[in-house]
């Protein structure tokens, strides 16, 4: 039950109206209950999965927190991350590692739904419980609850026991403001979902199907260039579009979720930029895996180690392919320089006599982290290491700028009124970028700042543009896949 699907809208109606109506002491329940519904509508066979991994973590944190020694505290978390990693591991990464070691031997699993971000969000639990920073709690049903609330389940955003748990237990009541900010975030996911994403997904799509199967000068250079910014807003869009949808849905019942999104391709450089992306993820990693390495407190060496530990791990988190492990070393290098050689591009600024010009050094800076992380998409995207590497060289090679004046842009698929269309829609979400990133707020605070029958047109405009984009081939949001 994707939440670009008629059965999650006519869902979700349901479970809110319901959640508001039943007594307090059972919403938790009802919530449960909706949730498991939702989730075994896109995985059933992996229902049973997700029992036996609330069961372990539930159980590995009260033993966790209970235990008379930090010898057993250690021993109960070390258990309980190994059972509930396992489980990951096997499902995610057993078939690529059989690959490897055999020749002959052909193995594969389907990967269960959610299973990434329902295993990192109750290994929070865990760990939280061995500091002392959460309580265990005592009520499996609510635990369960948390670890598979229907908003977040499938593609996050990665909770905090810490934060989550004790808002199972609070008491919402229906509030109008915060309805209408929910479901305005709602809206602007499915627009960024179903407007932009539906149509940049033909473009790049056709673009790179045909650079794979018609390598003719036609599909290097400039198509190339355009299709590799377009699937930087492709990417955006749907993973963005899916925690917009998702925060809005938990805020329309009262729930806060953490923000996951923050004007990323507004990064002044790559660290900025993993401030900013999938937050819930890239704080995850701080917390639970670079900080406790020792972060930058033990030195710039092994501070640059730390980071390309990390960023392997994340990489390896995405997928068991060396594209996926190139992506997150890639990323690790480029903060790894970035620290290195800030001495150097200070003095760059100083030579160009640059100083005091802010608003150039940051729209440049931007610029640079944009190209790079564009760049570093392409091996994100395809699976295949030689076709990313030769897509970066045609991206780079044959540009002939006559090609935007000559017609050949009708090969990129969309037609004229579509390509209008996502032009538009890709400048609405940079200008509300801008405009949120100016103003440090959040886009549903941007909406009530805005005068009242403006607020309306667009309601209106947004929801039209959805509809209108309904016959479009959208495909599920692409961070279910992992």
């Amino acid at each position: 039950m994707p939440f670009n699907s008629l059965p999650f809208l006519m869902f979700f109606p349901v479970a809110v109206m319901l959640y508001f109506l039943i007594p307090h002491r059972f919403r938790y329940i009802w919530l449960l209950f909706c949730s498991y519904f939702f989730y075994a509508c896109q995985d059933t066979s992996a229902t049973l999965l997700l029992m036996i991994s609330t069961v372990i973590t539930w159980s590995a944190g009260r033993l966790v927190y209970n235990a008379d020694t930090v010898k057993l505290k250690k021993i109960y978390t070390a258990l309980g991350l190994i059972l509930n990693l396992s489980i990951l591991i096997y499902f995610k990464y057993a078939g690529f590692l059989v690959s490897v070691l055999t020749v002959d031997y052909e193995f594969s699993l389907v990967i269960p739904a959610g299973i990434s971000f329902y295993t990192f969000q109750s290994l929070t639990y865990i760990i939280d419980c061995y500091r002392e920073e959460t309580k265990p709690e005592n009520n499996i049903l609510k635990y369960a609850l948390f670890v598979s609330f229907f908003p977040c389940i499938l593609s996050g955003p990665i909770e905090r026991s810490k934060r989550l748990l004790p808002q199972l237990s609070c008491e919402h009541h229906f509030d109008p403001v915060r309805v209408k900010e929910g479901l305005f975030l709602m809206l602007w996911g499915y627009f960024l979902k179903m407007v932009i994403v539906s149509r940049l997904d033909i473009l790049t799509t056709n673009v790179y199907e045909l650079s794979r199967f018609k390598a003719g000068p036609l599909m290097t250079g400039i198509p190339m260039i355009i299709a590799m910014f377009a699937y930087s807003f492709r990417i955006y869009g749907d993973f963005a579009g899916y925690t917009f949808i998702a925060i809005g849905a938990g805020r329309v019942m009262g729930f806060e979720l953490m923000d996951n999104f923050r004007q990323p391709y507004l990064a002044v450089s790559v660290s900025d930029f993993w401030r900013r992306w999938h937050i819930s993820l890239s704080t995850w990693f701080r917390d639970y895996l670079y900080i406790p390495l020792g972060g930058s407190r033990k030195g710039t060496a092994r501070r640059y180690l730390n980071i390309m530990i990390v960023f392997a791990i994340s990489g390896i988190w995405h997928g068991a392919t060396p594209n996926f492990l190139i992506w997150g070393l890639l990323f690790g290098i480029y903060q790894v320089l970035g620290y290195a050689l800030k001495p150097a591009k200070e003095q760059a600024v100083r030579l160009f006599k640059l100083e005091g010009h802010d608003r150039i050094l940051r729209v440049i800076r931007t610029a640079f982290t944009f190209l790079l992380v564009s760049v570093t998409w392409t091996f994100f995207r395809t699976t295949d290491l030689s076709l990313a590497l030769d897509e970066i060289r045609r991206t780079f090679t044959g540009v002939r700028l006559s090609w935007l004046f000559d017609g050949s842009a009708a090969g990129l698929g969309l037609g004229v009124m579509n390509l209008i269309i996502v032009i538009i829609a890709v400048a609405v979400l940079i200008a509300v970028d801008i405009m949120c990133e100016k103003k440090k707020c959040a886009v549903y605070s941007l909406m009530d700042r805005t005068p009242r029958w403006l607020r309306w047109c667009v309601y209106y405009l947004l929801f039209t543009l959805i509809l209108l984009s309904c016959n479009l081939s959208t495909r599920e949001f692409l961070y279910q896949a992992f």
